[in-house]
């Protein structure tokens, strides 16, 4: 009995397919609730922290136009995730920036290297890629 319990529970959590999905230029981490952009446009945008808050912010996917710079903790997590990153079809492995401010130095932003998740800082007139995502609620 308690074989058929653990196999019925994996039928049914596979049949789920977990807590990333692919949609149309987008990915969505159903777990944290958010929706990550996923265009070519990704590959394309290397610019100044300024610019990439702008391009988020100017961003209409899926009609939705609330999208905006991850946080450092949402990007990590991102880059961390093996599954999440197999959804995507434009990410590659760069410096991204995030929302976040460094907290020592105010001409610093923060960003992460999505690759491993390597989390640094760079001067805000540096230039890094933009990803942009949106809470999914």
């Amino acid at each position: 009995m308690k074989t058929f319990v653990i196999l019925l529970l994996i039928m049914v959590s596979s049949s789920f397919g977990g807590d990333w999905v692919k949609k149309p230029q987008s990915v969505i981490d159903a777990k944290h609730h958010l929706q990550w952009e996923d265009t070519a446009s990704m590959q394309e945008f290397n610019d100044i922290w300024r610019l990439a808050k702008a391009r988020c912010e100017g961003l209409v996917i899926g009609g939705y136009d609330d999208w905006r710079l991850p946080t450092k903790k949402e990007l990590v997590h991102l880059t961390k995730s093996k599954e999440g990153k197999t959804k995507f079809s434009y990410l590659q492995e760069e410096v991204f920036w995030t929302s976040e401010e460094d907290k020592n130095d105010d001409i610093n932003v923060m960003i992460v290297f999505s690759g491993n998740g390597f989390v640094s800082s760079s001067d805000k007139c540096d230039s890094a890629y933009a990803m942009c995502v949106r809470d999914d609620n």
